[in-house]
């Protein structure tokens, strides 16, 4: 059952569930990546046209709602 014997420890098959993993530096900065990315994409939304809207699906109260989330909503 120690993984100095060499044997399988059944009881830790590597999964983490019912715990919280630690976040690493990674997730840390993809999630401020997808921010920025978010707040940019909100802000090129806002500066277009109702046509451009049109052309993306969007009709004017879904390109609003959609400007008006903050960045780290999704």
């Amino acid at each position: 059952m120690t993984s100095m014997s060499g044997t399988h420890d059944k009881r830790r098959s590597g999964t983490t569930v019912g715990l919280t993993a630690t976040p690493t530096a990674g997730s840390w900065l993809a999630r401020l990546n997808g921010w920025r990315e978010r707040r940019a994409l909100r802000r090129a939304l806002a500066r277009m046209d109702a046509h451009l809207w049109a052309d993306l699906g969007f009709d004017e109260a879904a390109a609003r709602e959609e400007m008006d989330k903050p960045f780290w909503k999704g």
